[in-house]
């Protein structure tokens, strides 16, 4: 019989004749569980994919990130040179002034024509403008959300100990003035993404 081993299995008054290797296989096949490398090795392949996957989904947030802080900065940089232009066009002076026949006409134009304050008509307006005024970090808020208007992301105070105030919580960006230039820092994530606007120059940078 070519060498294979046959065991006699009875069912009632019927022999039933099948080979002693399929009887075994049968048993082995339904045997349950994993053997304990089994195991280890399912394991193992199922950590290096958690990994890939989160490391995976981490570089598509950052992409993210620098993306909205780009489109944010060119925004700024468009709104800039926008009130740049229509200064220019209204003939340049050597002193700061409003700038008259854009938007509410509280944009407070320097000496080399880029925004560097903006006003609130109602409460500041020319009395401000009488007694002169002094750059501070209110001041970047206030040119953040009187150029960029209805799509600026909210921008808070950034203070020497990060202890912000309760209204700056949820701000997506804290707003710094040093050196002349209007700094604004990313919250979202810790790679220090900025946003840099020059006053003096009206040159805005995005760092990454």
């Amino acid at each position: 019989m070519g060498g294979c081993i046959f065991v006699s299995i009875r069912n009632g008054d019927r022999k039933i004749i099948r080979p002693l290797t399929r009887v075994k296989g049968k048993r082995l096949f339904n045997e349950a569980g994993f053997s304990l490398l089994e195991f280890a090795l399912v394991l193992m392949i199922t950590s290096v994919l958690a990994v890939v996957l989160i490391s995976k989904i981490n570089h598509l947030q950052d992409d993210a990130y620098e993306t909205s802080v780009e489109l944010t900065a060119n925004s700024l940089q468009a709104v800039v040179r926008l009130t740049h232009s229509v200064w220019q066009s209204k003939g340049s002076s050597n002193k700061s002034e409003l700038l008259q026949g854009f938007g509410s006409g509280n944009i407070l134009m320097g000496k080399h024509g880029w925004p560097i304050d903006v006003f609130d008509m109602n409460q500041q307006g020319s009395s401000k403008m009488s007694e002169g005024f002094a750059l501070s970090n209110s001041t970047c808020i206030r040119l953040w959300n009187g150029l960029l208007k209805d799509s600026a992301p909210k921008v808070g105070l950034k203070t020497e100990s990060d202890d912000m105030a309760e209204s700056d919580i949820e701000s997506i960006y804290l707003a710094q003035l040093e050196g002349g230039i209007c700094q604004y820092r990313y919250r979202l994530n810790r790679d220090g993404l900025r946003i840099h606007y020059d006053l003096a120059t009206g040159r805005v940078i995005t760092l990454f």
